[in-house]
């Protein structure tokens, strides 16, 4: 790569002048005349101190909130019709397509993921060269291999496991490898082989990973398209419940009873269609899903259920960086524009913890700059004034031109 891409350099504080803040989970407006930022967190609102030398933006009245937050993303998939074929490439394009995936995310202002299936530990490593600081990126919950059943959802892939013990073993090489979210299979799917109203890891299976992962600290997502699948892995105890295409009353109402937050990626069908060389199984379920998945979504919001925004994003013409479209979609299904804004930031930032997806005092300075008020129009969204990850200022020109380059090397 070109001079142009060396690493870019950082000072420690980053003063933003002159803007309206969103502030705290009901994204009130705030404005302010100076906010500093400082060890990748916000430090005052019109306050004094920070180093005089470190940069000042004048935002000339631009709103600042937290960080957008997909939280269904698989970023070693390069959202080529075929999907899955991309993981019989090689590690150079595998490695380059998440560092291409996390770059395209921080352009759309997308500054933390949760990545929930890879073939192997591809994007356990890429997170852990983000979070030292060797590789620019949005933070990364992963999942390291999913867990299924022999001849599941994704069995090619992933990590097959069959009874409660097998299922704890694998439960633990995932945390062993680094896992900070752990992905199971309680359904079949649409995107690989078989049905997807079938049950398939059993309540006992789930029960068992779901107690081996929350001891160590460490949350469960389910995939679940049919009801049954979504009351199963509920009465397991996990924390999300991923898709939910099919989910009926009594589900709905076991969902709104329990803690968990359902992920609906409802966004992911959009794009599928015959004649485009996505494998003709995949299109025959999802145009045939495609309309009772909009409804179950539909259903969700009207019946109060929480819900965090995730896109499924690499899967089949579904690239990185569409969760725009996913909001706007819960905003046809009946949320308002500032309920949609939360599903992306503080109720997304609960399912990924550490305090992020809130913007106020001593929260982590993620943040997305925009030229005009998301809270009444979702598609300022769309073009990001600025970007900060932890603390520090993206920098545009550097992204784009990665951006440019590294699709040349990992275009499907």
């Amino acid at each position: 790569m070109s001079d142009r891409l060396t690493t870019p350099q950082y000072s420690d504080d980053l003063v933003l002048s002159n803007g309206v803040a969103l502030v705290g989970e009901a994204l009130d407006a705030r404005p302010f005349q100076r906010m500093l930022v400082r060890d990748g967190r916000v430090a005052t609102f019109d306050g004094e101190g920070g180093d005089s030398s470190a940069p000042t933006l004048d935002l000339q009245g631009q709103f600042v909130l937290p960080g957008l937050i997909d939280c269904h993303v698989h970023f070693d998939l390069a959202a080529a019709p075929a999907a899955y074929d991309h993981w019989t490439k090689g590690p150079l394009v595998r490695s380059l397509t998440c560092l291409h995936n996390g770059l395209l995310a921080l352009s759309r202002g997308i500054t933390a993921v949760r990545d929930l299936g890879c073939a192997d530990h591809l994007v356990l490593e890429y997170a852990a060269q983000v979070d030292s600081g060797v590789l620019l990126g949005p933070r990364v919950v992963a999942a390291g291999r999913p867990i299924t059943v022999t001849g599941g959802h994704f069995c090619r892939y992933a990590r097959v496991a069959d009874g409660a013990t097998e299922v704890r073993k694998a439960v633990r090489e995932q945390v062993g490898a680094g896992a900070k979210v752990i992905k199971l299979m309680a359904t079949g799917g649409i995107s690989t082989p078989g049905d997807p109203h079938a049950s398939q890891l059993t309540v006992d299976e789930m029960t068992a990973a779901v107690e081996e992962a929350h001891q160590r600290g460490v949350p469960v997502a389910a995939h679940a398209h049919s009801p049954a699948g979504v009351r199963n892995a509920l009465a397991a105890g996990v924390d999300t419940i991923e898709h939910a295409a099919f989910i009926d009353d009594a589900a709905l109402e076991a969902l709104s009873r329990s803690r968990a937050t359902l992920v609906p990626t409802v966004s992911a069908l959009n794009n599928i269609g015959g004649g485009l060389g996505i494998p003709e199984a995949t299109v025959e379920k999802s145009l045939s899903a495609r309309g009772t998945y909009r409804q179950s979504t539909q259903r969700a919001i009207r019946a109060g259920v929480r819900i965090a925004a995730g896109t499924d994003a690499g899967t089949a013409l579904n690239p990185i960086g569409g969760l725009v479209d996913e909001l706007a979609m819960y905003c046809d299904a009946g949320m308002t524009p500032v309920e949609a804004l939360q599903s992306a930031t503080s109720r997304a930032g609960a399912v990924l913890g550490d305090g992020l997806g809130v913007l106020d005092l001593g929260s982590p300075a993620d943040m997305v700059i925009v030229k005009r008020d998301p809270r009444r129009d979702l598609d300022a969204l769309r073009e990001p004034a600025y970007v900060v990850s932890r603390g520090r200022l993206v920098p545009m020109p550097w992204v784009q031109e990665a951006l440019r380059q590294l699709s040349e090397a990992t275009k499907p």
